[in-house]
């Protein structure tokens, strides 16, 4: 399966299946906060009990998602300085599920072929 089709069979089963999320970065400005938002697909589910390790407590969610919209939007608009892959989410961005705003955790990019096709979030809240 070449980088391309996977991102497309993952755009294809989000949008069947998934939901519209914001993510959004933090951006401050003159001491207070806006944000550098790009709409997204997501699938979310909790962790099982199993996965309840670690920095993994009950009630976080795993979130997948496709970079396909983040790499349309051109997100974010300032690019990572510490030479890391700025479509990835950080901790500290935000995550809006059905209008309940969630802070990313960690996230785990996943690349095929050097090629990002896929995101795995961990948020809280």
């Amino acid at each position: 399966m070449t980088p391309l089709q996977a991102r497309a069979s993952l755009d294809r089963q989000l949008a069947r299946h998934g939901a519209n999320a914001i993510l959004r970065r933090p951006v401050w400005t003159g001491g207070s906060s806006t944000g550098d938002d790009v709409t997204i697909r997501i699938a979310a589910q909790g962790f099982s009990p199993k996965e309840l390790t670690g920095s993994v407590v009950q009630g976080d969610t795993k979130v997948i998602l496709s970079p396909t919209q983040i790499i349309a939007a051109g997100w974010p608009s300032a690019p990572q300085v510490d030479g890391t892959d700025a479509r990835v989410p950080i901790r500290g961005d935000k995550l809006v599920i059905a209008g309940r705003v969630r802070n990313i955790e960690a996230a785990a990019p996943i690349y095929l072929a050097g090629e990002l096709v896929r995101i795995e979030l961990q948020v809280r809240g």
